[in-house]
């Protein structure tokens, strides 16, 4: 009796342990959408262009010594200062001007090159952006 009883026990408890588990949630739906947008890069002006002065050179020899300094006195009001400048000093004068001239133009090159790898409007060149800077620069000196 005792082995029917613990039967019975087991067998009605043992019912009430298998009720349904609820269903676990359904996992969220992640959709990744890829968005693209265009990068507005300002795009500034080239600066004004150099505006250089011509500067006059004298040169003199014992031949023509007095005749510069009576011109020179006549220009500066009866006062003349000399400024001497070796022939290999005014080669290295020009080799810095060139060197500078060179640096310059490489530099615009690189600007105009990030400035057509960063345009959004592929239909203008180089020359179209050039004429174009020149008219933003002519109404920045007219304001």
């Amino acid at each position: 009796m005792r082995i029917l009883s613990s039967v019975l026990l087991l067998t009605l408890g043992g019912c009430s342990m298998l009720q349904p588990q609820p269903l676990p949630a359904p996992e969220p739906i992640i959709k990744t959408v890829t968005e693209y947008k265009t990068l507005e890069i300002y795009q500034p002006p080239l600066p004004k262009a150099i505006d250089l002065r011509d500067v006059e050179f004298f040169v003199l020899t014992e031949k023509n010594f007095e005749e510069q300094v009576a011109k020179l006195e006549k220009m500066q009001s009866g006062t003349y200062v000399l400024f001497g400048i070796t022939p290999q000093d005014y080669e290295n004068m020009a080799f810095n001007l060139q060197e500078l001239k060179r640096y310059i133009g490489q530099q615009k090159e690189i600007i105009i090159y990030y400035r057509e790898a960063t345009q959004k409007d592929v239909d203008t060149d180089a020359d179209d952006w050039l004429e174009k800077n020149e008219e933003v620069l002519e109404d920045q000196q007219s304001e």
